[in-house]
């Protein structure tokens, strides 16, 4: 569990009641992943949704064969926003780029509530699709240069 008010501070959350708030902290946990390490691999199950809290995390993607960088994860980002999107698959692998923490959101209780909680699915499906624009941007210029 994480503090209700660590999530406070995200935008993600700022329009949540304080009981949805409380439920969200229940689901979260801090993990953390040291330089190089992978975060997920390509296809893995999103099982989880992260947001950055430090550090930075590479998208790679296959293009033409060779793992193509085509987005940098920055603080306060989202992560794994397939956790959200069926198939719930992650399209990418992720490397961390330093030393990184975020927190874990568990995927399926984390969809139950934003059914339940429409304020909460409204902020996240609209920072996920921003992500998957964002995403979308970056394998487009990769796919440009290469």
């Amino acid at each position: 569990m994480v503090s209700p008010e660590l999530l406070r501070r995200f935008p993600y959350f700022s329009g949540v009641s304080h009981e949805t708030l409380r439920k969200l902290a229940m689901l979260a946990e801090e993990k953390t992943f040291a330089q190089g390490e992978s975060v997920f691999q390509e296809w893995q199950r999103a099982d989880h949704l992260y947001i950055l809290l430090s550090g930075q995390v590479e998208i790679r993607f296959i293009v033409g064969g060779q793992p193509q960088a085509v987005d940098t994860v920055e603080e306060r980002e989202l992560l794994v926003w397939a956790a959200l999107v069926e198939p719930y698959r992650t399209a990418g692998t992720a490397v961390a780029l330093r030393d990184s923490k975020v927190i874990a959101f568990e995927a399926t209780q984390l969809r139950r509530l934003c059914s339940e909680d429409p304020r909460l699915g409204y902020s996240l499906y609209r920072e996920v699709v921003k992500a998957i624009a964002d995403r979308l941007e970056g394998t487009r210029i990769q796919l440009a240069t290469a």
